[in-house]
């Protein structure tokens, strides 16, 4: 995600970076070549479109910017429900991390558990942010896993979840050995359940797009329009209307390249969710948390 400015309007108003107009910039230049074609056609006295009324285009523009606002939306929701899931995994990991520090207290026999534990809440986000973008980088998980932990979790299908389950493993023992009251186990578990329920909806955005119909209507009915936008436009524009073309083109493609851009926040393009820094965030916070409890004994 790129940080920006919002008071900063000028250098918004020319900043290219982040923006959707590279991505539609082809699709304008065929809309505004058909408009050229028309325009010149009716320049040449080839065809006549004076008599062509502009209320059909007028009805189905109103039509039509409903259906994109309906569509950016509801992207705009899913980016949001991304955004929370991942500050909610923020915030277990912190409390989870506080939690085993505190009811883990420094030993001879729990040092090297605190550590482990704190270590797996910290790769958890890393492996969440690997499956949502569908990729595998291990060096990525290297300083936070342990051989054995490693090699139990490379095994499993589902590596972020098979690293909870661990903790949780973990956490079992230790209430086994006595190093950890059943009451404090009680008490972490919900925690845990969070960070499976705020996986979860991760991938249920991820694994569930808009409906191929509703897609598929909305850019053919979209391309219709802005393919003859400059029908009704030529006799009273002339050669303006090729302008005209591009400018509504470029207004409505660009609202639905939007919608396109965050219904999928998790990829590592500039208006997706910063993932890296959330999880280098979580990092800091989980490392800084455990040395100010090796330091206030």
């Amino acid at each position: 995600m790129i940080e920006y400015d919002n008071k900063n309007w000028l250098a918004l108003l020319v900043t290219f970076n982040g923006s959707v107009i590279r991505s539609i910039i082809s699709r304008i230049a065929i809309f505004t070549l058909v408009s050229a074609v028309i325009a010149g056609l009716h320049q040449l006295q080839v065809i006549n479109l004076k008599d062509i009324p502009s209320t059909p285009w007028a009805v189905v523009g109103v039509a039509l910017g409903l259906l994109l606002v309906f569509r950016t939306n509801t992207a705009y929701d899913r980016f949001w429900e991304g955004r929370k899931l991942w500050g909610e995994i923020t915030n277990q990991t912190r409390f989870l991390s506080m939690s085993i520090l505190a009811y883990l207290a420094p030993h001879p026999d729990t040092a090297a558990i605190r550590q482990r534990l704190i270590n797996l809440l910290i790769a958890f986000p890393i492996l969440t942010k690997q499956r949502l973008r569908q990729i595998q980088n291990w060096p990525e998980l290297k300083p936070f896993l342990l051989p054995e932990d490693q090699q139990h979790i490379e095994g499993a299908n589902h590596p972020a979840l098979a690293t909870l389950s661990l903790i949780a493993a973990i956490l079992g023992q230790c209430a086994a050995q006595g190093l950890l009251t059943e009451q404090r186990l009680l008490l972490l578990h919900p925690s845990l359940g969070e960070l499976t329920r705020c996986l979860g909806g991760c991938e249920r955005i991820r694994n569930t797009p808009l409906p191929i119909a509703y897609v598929l209507h909305l850019k053919r009915f979209l391309s219709l329009f802005c393919l003859t936008i400059s029908l009704p436009m030529v006799a009273a524009m002339g050669w303006w209307s090729i302008l005209a073309t591009a400018l509504v083109s470029y207004a409505f493609i660009g609202v639905e390249e939007i919608g396109v851009e965050i219904e999928d926040p998790f990829g590592d393009d500039p208006n997706d969710l910063p993932l890296d820094k959330i999880c280098a965030t979580i990092e800091q916070n989980l490392t800084e948390l455990d040395r100010l409890a090796e330091s206030a004994v």
